[in-house]
């Protein structure tokens, strides 16, 4: 009895420094919404850095704040939001790690301003998937690329 105790304080101090954590970050509240199937509540998207507040912005105006949980994965995972990142071995560059020919099929040169890249890279989005940003992150997780 006295381990379960035990074992339980542990896991309830765990969820309370992981709640303290995740709570720390930035955040904006959108509300109400409503899906498609007449389903209403809010919208809370965090963010770390000015360039995810931006994407979250630009969401917001496109009405899709409700894919921001699949941009958020998908540039953590190519570049964890680093708008200088580079991957030596292909030339990927920036926050949605575009190869050299990318910057040029969306219609935008290659730059270091991590505003400019987030639009690059929803506009990426939007001509290869549609628009559809977690069909992009799923293609991520599968093949390691979008």
């Amino acid at each position: 009895m006295f381990k379960r105790i035990i074992s339980l304080l542990l896991l309830i101090t765990a969820t309370i420094a992981i709640d303290n954590r995740f709570f720390e970050k930035e955040h904006i509240i959108v509300s109400p919404v409503t899906t498609r199937s007449g389903v209403a509540g809010e919208i809370i998207a965090f963010y770390e850095n000015e360039y995810q507040r931006y994407a979250i912005d630009l969401l917001t105006e496109r009405g899709q704040l409700e894919q921001w949980s699949c941009l958020y994965t998908l540039w953590v995972r190519e570049s964890n939001w680093r708008p200088k990142a580079l991957n030596r071995s292909s030339g990927a560059y920036g926050i949605a790690q575009f190869m050299p020919y990318t910057w040029k099929q969306v219609g935008f040169k290659r730059t270091d301003d991590g505003f400019m890249q987030v639009e690059a890279g929803l506009a990426y989005i939007d001509r290869k998937y549609g628009g559809n940003i977690c069909k992009a992150l799923g293609s991520n997780l599968s093949r390691g690329w979008y």
